[in-house]
């Protein structure tokens, strides 16, 4: 007598469907998960999931929603387990764009009402908005077009760290060096050249915020 096949979970189900509609394999789904959760995540895991062998926990699910631009139904929201160190997901606000090269004025203002809300998880306690990383100055971590998150209730300067500031209106993101001190660029293209201050102490008036995550579509 032929074995009955068991249905897949609506879970499961739905994790497959999301990779038929990013069109991307188990393999690169478990790459990329890895990046946004900073764990190791391998194709066997992807591979558990999709064949009931694993829960997916609410982060896990937020970052393939994310990851693959297919939303979880509202039904699977109530059974992905949580736990104490399930991450909090926070709205983020898309306020405008942001060179990495020169300093350049704000681009545009947004109405309150029109501005685009990202979700984010693990972001940690701050006070944060997005911006689109225009030119390629800091293309080594935050290529043209992708997304920082910046905490603009950080504004102490580490060396090695990421800031957005502006100087006489105009904004610019770059990397911290205290000797001298300096905000330069972290790219592939050797054009670009640093912007000097005068002093620790008058740069960090001119911090808007640190860079706590960049974030790229692919």
């Amino acid at each position: 007598m032929a074995a009955v096949k068991q249905k897949k979970s609506a879970m499961a189900q739905w994790v497959e469907a999301a990779l038929l509609h990013r069109d991307i394999s188990q393999s690169e789904l478990a790459r990329l998960l890895g990046q946004r959760l900073r764990i190791g995540f391998d194709r066997s895991k992807v591979n558990k999931i999709v064949t009931d062998h694993r829960e997916v926990s609410a982060e896990e699910m937020l970052a393939i929603e994310e990851i693959t631009g297919y939303p979880a139904p509202a039904g699977l929201r109530t059974v992905a387990p949580t736990d104490k160190t399930s991450a909090k997901v926070v709205q983020v606000a898309l306020l405008d764009t942001v060179a990495a090269g020169k300093l350049k004025a704000p681009s545009s203002q947004i109405p309150v009402e029109d501005v685009p809300l990202l979700a984010f998880a693990d972001l940690g306690r701050g006070d944060f908005f997005a911006l689109t990383v225009e030119g390629d100055s800091m293309d080594r971590i935050s290529p043209d077009g992708s997304v920082i998150v910046v905490n603009q209730a950080d504004r102490t300067l580490v060396s090695g760290k990421s800031y957005v500031f502006s100087d006489r209106g105009k904004a610019a993101f770059k990397v911290w060096r205290p000797e001298p001190p300096r905000f330069v660029p972290f790219s592939t293209n050797p054009i670009h050249e640093p912007h000097y201050v005068k002093s620790k102490a008058e740069a960090e008036k001119l911090v808007i915020g640190r860079v706590k995550r960049t974030v790229l579509d692919l």
